[in-house]
């Protein structure tokens, strides 16, 4: 299932190679642009059925504080970089990585630099 899930991911970020009119506002397919840097941590749901998918934005210093989910959660990062901790288990993602945040694990994500993901819930 995961591995399924991630072959459907990378197919939607990357499966679009078809020309474009030029009408097109080139900024409704960037994900990252869906979200500003702000004062707090800031997310957009930018698709949402059985599913969601979030884009957040988080400056260095706001932490996404450690929490835990009931359904696994892909993360991937789409600008920047963070320190992500699932357990005691920490792990440096940075732009085009993905990684997996398992369902009743404790995770959290410090940034490194200011840094956008997407977050499939």
């Amino acid at each position: 299932m995961k591995y399924i899930l991630r072959l459907m991911i990378v197919g939607l970020l990357f499966g679009s190679c078809e020309n474009t009119s030029n009408s097109v506002n080139p900024t409704e397919r960037n994900l990252a642009s869906k979200v500003a840097y702000a004062d707090e941590i800031t997310n957009e749901v930018v698709f949402e059925s059985h599913y969601k998918m979030l884009v957040f934005a988080l400056k260095k210093g706001q932490d996404l504080k450690p929490h835990s989910a009931t359904m696994d959660a892909p993360l991937i990062m789409l600008e920047g970089s963070a320190m992500v901790t699932i357990g005691t288990t920490e792990t440096t993602v940075k732009k085009g990585d993905i990684i997996t945040l398992p369902k009743d694990s404790m995770h959290g994500v410090s940034p490194i630099t200011n840094c956008k993901f997407l977050l499939i819930k």
